[in-house]
């Protein structure tokens, strides 16, 4: 029996109103007067259930009683509606599949099996063909994908992650939430691309993207490009490119809260929820986390060969604190689907300065807000659509009241402001080869405010970008070949109402150029999960405002540089498969960057940036993934690289490259069980340096962790951690101490 509320009620003269009376009596009295349709929804090709399907019946009949039923499938495709008797028109839509409509009438019909056709569509990182779908981690570039596990711990944040991944190294300047850093292949911070959810995170004012600001929350996984990257993401990518992804909305309702805390008075607090509310999905959280990070550490007061003076003591001026809000809603209908989501970050820390020489009054406080929308979906039966906007505002203020960090008092505020339009057609050729063309609009302005003279208008700058390109992915019966182009226009310039330029010597000057960048790749099909792949790419790096136009202090610009050119090719094998062995990878990589740019000292205080030098990076990267039991699981990853420096002054050829490790091991291997999970890992560093002439080593390291889950009940969970077990003396750039051994944990309740 069903009883509805919120119908019209017709006009009591008109003779509906009596049929209306007595269609309400049945409802109310004759359990009959619904009956429920049952069905199923599969794949035509596969064969299996599809989830997640909109079934929407509307009525036929002119009768105000009638009113349109919604539902969707479950996990095994059933779903069922209680519908009145009557004539009714079904229509049963999901993204990726083409629209089924069907007429039924009840009580005729009891039980409806609907068949969905596949339908090509570009759906963020995979393009779904008919049978077969590809995915980040099976197209022609070598790529990595990380996901955030639940086993992950209070403290944890996305460069210890980015850590796990072949081929990557991240520095930083302390514990969570200092400044970090992240290099591919022996790259700089400067030459690898940061997205979230497709939108570029690297300012052109210039600097690598500082990974310390990022929250972890809500991230759902990490994708980590190696060499050539898709053209689609922009061919300044000369080491790689890191696409952090943020969780997708709920098919369910769902409510998390988890909590922790741990060593140097680290706690975190977070809340995130989602689910269905009627044709919409959506998720949305908030987090925040903090640390004191007055971690002990050894001090040399400066004298590296003199022990008489070394003591221990407790960073300062090193805490951190952030908060991060995301809200994410996305709708389909009729095979489209509009997603819109925002994000807000707010960090403040304090920069402590080298060891020997802490600052206790620096401070720097960041915020970034980042809303995008995006539109995609078919076309036709053999094209797609995406469409994308976004617009992105970092703001950080820095404060040295006390001139404790570099010359003399600053507070100054810099806004980066982005704006960017991007769209894309994909279309299936006969054969299976899928075509894709691509454009896009972008503009970012670079605003300083020197806060301490008010009177000083400094100039800002402004940059535009102008991109279009294609690519091409054509699937043999064991051959897939791919190939990319992309073109890009940047017009940039510099200027303002104030005399002061930030450059002492250019003058006022716009520069214009054009970029170049394609990639050539192949993946061919060995046979029992083997496969063989590789690609040779070009890229470029256009030089940065600061690289441009200097800036206040100990830069001088140069407008006349050439941007970077990268060459980089890579070959593998690559093994997917079950049992003992699910994962092994073997790839040799060999790249070189002309026209490097690099700051000469002209005096005592000021340096400039010049096109000088060459580098060429050779290595070998390995991955292994081992499932001796079914609840055990080891992963192993080793690298090794030389990183020369082929620049033409005698100090430095032949030398390493600055934080460029030769030999790199990583390995963890986890038990899984139905309450607990536990893991243990390791990761080395052999020796390297910090200076382009290799006077200045960093040890060889070794760090050990170990960690934990225990599920306390079907909605508790319990997460432990220790790390840097054998508390390893360790510090990173420029002599910034890392933290000793730390506990932390925390408890999830879904």
């Amino acid at each position: 029996m069903q009883a509805r509320y919120g119908s019209p009620c017709p006009h009591p003269r008109s003779g509906v109103f009596f049929r209306y009376l007595a269609r309400c009596a049945a409802l109310l009295l004759l359990p009959s007067a619904t009956l429920a349709l049952e069905g199923q929804v599969r794949d035509l090709g596969l064969d299996t259930p599809v989830s997640g399907v909109e079934i929407l019946a509307e009525p036929q009949n002119a009768d105000p009683i009638m009113s349109p039923q919604r539902t969707y499938s479950d996990s095994s495709g059933a779903f069922q509606l209680n519908l009145s008797p009557g004539r009714w028109r079904i229509r049963v839509e999901h993204l990726g599949y083409a629209t089924v409509y069907r007429q039924i009438a009840i009580p005729a019909s009891a039980s409806l099996s609907i068949q969905l056709k596949p339908r090509p569509l570009l759906m963020d990182e995979m393009v779904v063909r008919t049978r077969r779908s590809l995915d980040a981690e099976e197209s022609p570039a070598f790529v990595e994908r990380i996901p955030i596990s639940e086993t992950h711990t209070v403290g944890t944040d996305l460069p210890r992650l980015l850590e796990q991944a072949v081929g990557v190294q991240t520095r930083r300047y302390g514990g969570l939430g200092s400044f970090s850093t992240v290099s591919i292949r022996g790259s700089t911070a400067e030459q690898v691309l940061v997205f979230l959810d497709g939108v570029p995170l690297n300012q052109a004012q210039g600097g690598g993207v500082d990974l310390g600001d990022l929250p972890l929350a809500g991230i759902e996984s990490i994708d980590v490009y190696r060499g050539a990257v898709p053209a689609r993401f922009g061919g300044n990518a000369i080491g790689g490119v890191v696409h952090i992804r943020t969780r997708e909305p709920d098919q369910k309702n769902r409510l998390q809260l988890n909590t922790g805390g741990g060593s140097f008075r680290t706690r975190q607090f977070g809340l995130n929820f989602g689910g269905r509310y009627g044709v919409y999905r959506y998720t949305a959280l908030l987090d925040y986390g903090a640390s004191e990070n007055d971690f002990r550490f050894l001090d040399d007061n400066g004298t590296e060969y003199n022990t008489n003076d070394d003591q221990r003591t407790s960073r300062r001026n090193s805490d951190f604190s952030g908060l991060r809000t995301l809200a994410k809603v996305q709708r389909d209908w009729r095979g489209h689907r509009l997603k819109a989501y925002t994000t807000f970050d707010l960090n403040h820390r304090g920069i402590p300065g080298i060891s020997n020489n802490q600052a206790l009054h620096t401070r720097y406080d960041t915020r970034r807000q980042a809303t995008e929308f995006e539109l995609f979906g078919p076309l036709s039966t053999s094209v797609g659509y995406r469409l994308q906007v976004y617009r992105l505002v970092q703001q950080g203020v820095y404060k040295n009241p006390r001139g404790e960090v570099g010359a003399g008092t600053q507070r100054e505020r810099s806004t980066i402001s982005s704006l960017g339009l991007r769209g894309e057609l994909n279309a299936l050729l006969s054969g299976s080869a899928l075509v894709t063309v691509f454009g896009s609009l972008r503009r970012q302005i670079f605003q300083p405010e020197d806060l301490l003279d008010l009177e000083s208008q400094l100039r800002e700058s402004r940059r535009r970008g102008l991109v279009f390109g294609a690519e091409v992915e054509i699937p043999l019966r064991r051959l897939a070949l791919s190939a990319g182009a992309r073109a890009e226009r940047l017009d940039d310039r510099f200027y303002g109402p104030s005399a002061f330029a930030y450059s002492l010597l250019e003058p006022e000057r716009e520069k214009k150029q054009w970029l170049g960048s394609g990639q050539l790749g192949f993946r061919f099909g060995l046979g029992r999960g083997w496969i063989l792949q590789g690609h040779r790419g070009y890229n470029q790096r256009p030089p940065s405002f600061q690289e441009l136009f200097g800036n206040r202090g100990a830069v001088l610009g140069n407008t006349d540089l050439e941007s970077e050119r990268g060459n980089n090719v890579d070959i593998g094998l690559v093994y997917r498969g079950a049992g003992f062995l699910t994962l092994a990878e073997v790839v040799y990589y060999r790249n070189t960057v002309d026209d490097l740019i690099r700051f000469v000292q002209n005096s005592q205080y000021v340096s400039r940036p010049l096109n000088i030098g060459r580098a060429e990076l050779r290595g070998v990267e390995t991955r292994l993934q081992i499932r001796p039991l079914v609840w055990a699981r080891i992963d192993l990853s080793y690298t090794y690289q030389h990183a020369e420096n082929r620049a033409p002054f005698a100090y430095e050829r032949g030398n390493d490259l600055p934080n460029a490790p030769r030999h790199a091991l990583e390995a963890r291997s986890s038990l899984t069980r139905d309450r607990y999970s536990v893991y243990y890992a390791f990761s080395h560093e052999s020796r390297h340096f910090l200076d382009r002439a290799n006077l200045q080593p960093l040890p060889a390291r070794l760090v050990h962790g170990l960690g934990g889950r225990l599920a306390l009940s079907t909605l508790i969970s319990l997460n432990c951690e220790v790390r840097n077990l054998t508390a390893n003396q360790i510090a990173d750039l420029w002599g910034y101490p890392l933290p000793g051994r730390a506990f932390f944990f925390s408890l999830k309740l879904n």
